[in-house]
């Protein structure tokens, strides 16, 4: 028998139909060398090139294998950019319920989420109020305006925990840890690789000034650390108590720069005008209120109190020597008159009238709250008891009721409006927590100025006033709504004639408001103030001002 030739002729092109690629003809020496011999040739070569061939297979498996993965990571990473990087919602429970509960939330629009290839400004600003701390991190972007190219707030990620840092004045270490959802969840809305280029402030208003300094300092320090542990950018000033006067100018800044009214800060040279556009704002928080205005008479500076008139570039005070057109502000805090601090007051002042019988520890008295009713509530870490004070007792003087029903210009205030009132007035003539060494200001007897110009200029109000016209069914837009001085006096007419038990406040700080702005400001009741929450679903808020500030100082 002839032995059978093992060599396979291989034809010079491929015959098979299902592979008309293959139209080349192959060696059958390229054949060969990648072909299993035959076992009459297992020598060495053979078995070298059987190895290759398994390290071939194996190498081509793991490349296909790496390669999947690879693309997997890739729509994991692109699926959490979009829907605004589920570990965000991790340390949602740790936030109360007055902040954002739904990554929607965060990010108003999908498209504005923040992508890795963002070449946009971010910043990093804890707003450390009386009653709450908040953040903010502000996305900005660079776009042509009639002011030229000028910064433009492209997206904004805002979260607030309760209570504020003052709450802590025994345990500084608590008020660090309170920031702790808050720095997470801003280090992670930041794209990859910002965090580390991305300047933080942390700023504290009233709930600090109202702090023995040395509790206040021992807070901050433990904040500061808190903020080093991040990967944020903090310089030398990073944390510090906010003036009250850079509070109120802040909040100026923010609100004149987010509706189109005037060129970030710095920019106002290019545009002598550009002060003549603006709005003055009026803010009501927890432990004090702003005031803060450009006046379009120079003299209105002139003959306002020392340290009223505020430089518009640096925040500070400004000689009245030095003021110039377009170049300073109005603007004024007064401590104790926030209406946390007010409310105090005005609680103080009735119930240490009262006889000695009534006198308990930790009970105040009120006849602004509902009849019948005890009210926990805590303020400057105490807690406290609200009682409705007996209708049998009268603790104002007759001049100071006449002095109330006189101020409200009503035909019949009911007698719970006239008593309220008066004891308004008393806090805004001496706040218990107010600056003892305030002035008090003529014709009102208050610790409040009137500027010459006030009534001529248009205001916007925010935070406590804000709130309380929504609360009372005065407004329902957050978008912007006008309401006169008089409405809000006939809403503290219908609230405190039939009170709402769930809001037992109500009667009194709207009582306080009435007041503040009436016969603390002057005010006439027709006056028309402008209530607004956000701008194009942005907060207003005076961080953004303070970014600004930290802009200009780090030029």
């Amino acid at each position: 028998m002839k032995p059978v030739d093992q060599r396979i002729e291989i034809n010079e092109t491929s015959s098979d139909p299902s592979s008309p690629m293959l139209t080349r003809s192959i060696s059958s020496k390229v054949l060969y060398a990648f072909s299993l011999p035959t076992p009459r040739r297992k020598n060495a070569l053979w078995h070298l090139r059987n190895w290759v061939l398994i390290c071939l297979i194996l190498f081509s498996v793991l490349l296909f294998w790496m390669g999947y993965n690879a693309s997997d990571s890739l729509r994991t990473t692109e699926s959490a950019i979009t829907q605004g990087n589920s570990r965000e919602s991790s340390y949602m429970p740790s936030i109360p319920h007055s902040a954002p509960s739904r990554l929607e939330d965060y990010y108003p629009d999908p498209r504005s989420a923040p992508s890795q290839k963002s070449k946009n400004l971010y910043g990093v600003v804890f707003d450390a109020g009386s009653t709450g701390t908040r953040v903010h991190v502000f996305n900005l972007s660079k776009a042509k305006s009639e002011f030229g190219e000028q910064y433009t707030l492209a997206n904004e990620l805002f979260l607030q925990v309760k209570p504020g840092l003052s709450a802590y004045a025994k345990d500084p270490s608590k008020a660090a840890d309170s920031l702790t959802p808050l720095l997470k969840a801003a280090e992670t809305y930041l794209p990859a690789g910002l965090c580390s280029k991305t300047a933080v402030v942390l700023r504290a208003t009233a709930g600090l000034r109202l702090l023995k300094s040395r509790e206040a300092d021992d807070i901050l320090q433990a904040v500061a650390s808190k903020l080093s542990s991040s990967c944020l950018v903090k310089s030398k000033n990073a944390v510090s108590i906010l003036d009250g006067n850079q509070e109120g100018l802040y909040l100026w800044i923010s609100l004149n720069f987010m509706t189109g009214r005037m060129p970030a800060v710095g920019s106002s040279d290019a545009d002598p005008k550009a002060l003549s556009r603006t709005v003055g704002t009026l803010d009501l928080g927890g432990g004090s209120t702003q005031i803060t205005f450009a006046p379009s008479d120079p003299m209105t500076l002139v003959q306002a109190p020392d340290g009223y008139a505020t430089s518009i570039e640096t925040g500070q005070p400004v000689n009245k020597t030095n003021i110039k057109q377009g170049k300073q502000v109005y603007s004024h805090s007064y401590l104790g008159l926030g209406l946390m601090s007010a409310r105090y007051s005005m609680l103080h002042i009735s119930t240490k009238r009262l006889p000695t019988q009534y006198l308990m520890n930790n009970v105040l008295y009120s006849p602004c709250t509902p009849v019948n009713t005890s009210i926990p509530w805590t303020h400057a870490n105490r807690n406290w008891e609200i009682r409705n004070m007996p209708s049998t007792t009268s603790v104002l003087l007759e001049s100071e009721l006449k002095e109330a029903s006189q101020a409200l210009e009503s035909e019949s205030p009911s007698p719970v409006l006239v008593t309220c009132y008066a004891q308004a007035l008393q806090a805004l003539r001496d706040p218990v927590e107010g600056d003892p060494a305030a002035d008090i200001f003529q014709p009102s007897g208050l610790i409040v100025h009137r500027p010459a110009e006030l009534t001529e200029q248009q205001f916007y109000a925010f935070s406590y006033i804000f709130d309380l016209a929504m609360s009372v069914g005065l407004i329902n837009d957050v978008n912007g709504t006008t309401v006169t001085i008089g409405e809000f006096r006939d809403a503290a007419q219908r609230i405190c004639n039939k009170p709402n038990p769930d809001q037992p406040f109500e009667c009194m700080d709207l009582n306080f408001i009435v007041a503040l702005l009436h016969n603390g400001y002057g005010f006439p009741w027709d006056k028309k103030l402008t209530l607004q929450k956000k701008v194009k679903s942005f907060e207003i808020s005076w961080g953004l001002g303070a970014l600004f500030a930290e802009m200009a100082a780090a030029r």
